[in-house]
């Protein structure tokens, strides 16, 4: 059975919550009968084979923040990368970017605003 990761709302209170259920039916069917919270949100967590993670020799930059854009819609989302090589610049979070995500459905275009903290 898959795993889900469940955000459950109530007020100004948000818990989250983590379980085995069937399907997505069958997690708001729970929560729903059971609790009084609002289910807010509902993802399916998928594990990647344990390994060892590797030793932290702080050879990094910590941080990376910057806008992908679409230029057709002028619509952009926030991109936030943690411990990234020093080997990378923008051009490379662009290309990868470019390849490997979209914009609500749409294509990425360009990177703006990059910053980058060591």
């Amino acid at each position: 059975m898959p795993n889900y990761k469940i955000q459950l709302k109530q007020g100004k209170r948000t818990l989250v919550a983590h379980g085995e259920f069937k399907n997505v039916a069958c997690v708001l069917a729970h929560y729903n009968t059971l609790t009084t919270m609002q289910v807010s949100e509902i993802l399916k967590v998928e594990y990647i084979d344990e390994t060892t993670p590797p030793i932290d020799d702080f050879n990094y930059r910590s941080l990376y923040k910057g806008f992908l854009k679409n230029d057709a819609s002028r619509k952009s989302r926030q991109i936030v990368m943690q411990n990234l090589k020093l080997s990378k610049d923008e051009v490379d979070i662009f290309n990868s970017a470019k390849i490997n995500m979209e914009i609500d459905g749409l294509k990425v275009d360009s990177v703006t605003s990059s910053l980058f903290k060591k």
